[in-house]
């Protein structure tokens, strides 16, 4: 039975950090054109500033991109929304008060 939990706890943490790899993923691929590496962006923002700008119908998200149509349209679409859950929890592992620190192969 303790070999179970040892194992369930490790199978959960490995999928926790494969959502944040997506998310880092996702980032790269839709913003890190304009806003470099996520180690570089994602942590110019506290925990409680990112869940500002992923809530709320994610108003203050569109407000700052909202001379970039390209970003709003991707904003708007069906891609961001499914996309959305795992960049946030990618931002909020680096954001300027978690307790993660980027390496090198992050």
């Amino acid at each position: 039975m303790k070999r179970l939990l040892i194992l369930l706890i490790v199978i959960s943490s490995f999928m926790y950090g494969a959502k944040e790899k997506k998310g880092q993923r996702y980032y790269l691929q839709r913003c890190g054109k304009c806003h470099g590496s996520g180690k570089m962006w994602g942590n110019v923002a506290t925990q409680a500033e990112w869940k500002s700008f992923f809530t709320t119908d994610i108003k203050d998200l569109k407000d700052f991109h909202q001379d970039n149509p390209k970003v709003l349209k991707y904003l708007n679409s069906e891609e961001f929304k499914k996309e959305k859950g795992r960049m946030y929890r990618f931002l909020q592992e680096f954001a300027s008060d978690s307790e993660s620190i980027p390496s090198c192969n992050n």
